[in-house]
């Protein structure tokens, strides 16, 4: 049994869901309050985000278990299917647990940001950088909120620190690309989302921003060559946002009408 479930891990930690779920079953079958198993059926679950079935193993397991990020993914099924409230509670109990799980943290300001609780989310971010300073996905969280707040130095300070951790760590580039935009720093916003974009090719928007900086410093052979590849590697919508964003721009070439710059769009050359 002690091998089966360590396969089920091997397979969970490779991104193998299906196999680490077909592993832990089939210890269920023999042992059906087996923690170790519970934890890793739901974990092989939320990977394939199948958040209702998630919540009944984890909660078993957490019967058992006193592991923050057993809590954790609980509380991200229980978010994902409308629990709100539960999941608060469950990481309350998680950011209270030792060794302390920086996740857990993230987690919890993410849910409070997304119920616009700003000021508590800030609060357990903090909390979360106090135990855990070097971990740069607190750090691009602190970043988001205090953009949507209207903090542009506080966001710029905290996506710096990000990268001073993670230099090439695509969502704290995307971030500061987004702050520098709202500045009017297009220039130094392109090199951003230029790297955001390499660092996570099937980021759309870092695209889009990426050309969209380029059309405000007069680079629009470059902006159109960004716009194509978004275009030809996205949903259709993409292509109305790059045709909206090309008509748009107040600076680069000027398009006497919108049918020119559709056929420049899909264009090759």
């Amino acid at each position: 049994m002690a091998d089966a479930l360590a396969r089920a891990k091997v397979a969970l930690d490779q991104g193998r869901a299906s196999e680490a779920e077909q592993i832990a079953r089939t210890v269920l079958d023999r042992d059906t309050r087996n923690a170790a198993a519970l934890q890793l059926l739901g974990g092989a679950l939320l990977l394939q985000e199948r958040y209702e079935e998630t919540i009944a193993p984890l909660e078993g397991a957490a019967r058992v278990l006193r592991d923050p990020a057993l809590d954790t993914q609980l509380a991200i099924a229980l978010r994902e299917t409308g629990r709100n409230e539960d999941a608060l509670a469950r990481l309350k109990r998680a950011i209270k647990r030792e060794p302390p799980y920086a996740f857990a943290f993230h987690e919890l300001g993410f849910l409070l940001y997304s119920l616009q609780r700003y000021d508590e989310a800030i609060a357990a971010i903090r909390r979360g950088i106090e135990v855990a300073p070097f971990a740069s996905n607190l750090w691009v969280l602190l970043g988001s909120i205090s953009h949507a707040r209207h903090d542009l130095q506080g966001a710029h300070t905290a996506y710096g620190r990000a990268l001073s951790i993670s230099p090439h760590l695509a969502s704290a580039h995307y971030g500061m690309g987004t702050v520098l935009m709202s500045q009017a720093a297009y220039a130094q916003a392109a090199e951003h989302f230029r790297v955001a974009s390499v660092n996570a090719p099937g980021d759309l928007q870092a695209r889009l921003k990426l050309a969209g900086c380029l059309l405000e410093i007069g680079q629009t052979d470059m902006a159109l060559a960004s716009l194509r590849s978004a275009v030809r590697g996205g949903p259709q919508q993409v292509y109305a946002m790059s045709l909206k964003l090309m008509l748009s721009s107040g600076r680069g070439r000027f398009w006497l009408r919108p049918s020119a710059a559709a056929r420049a769009l899909i264009s090759d050359g």
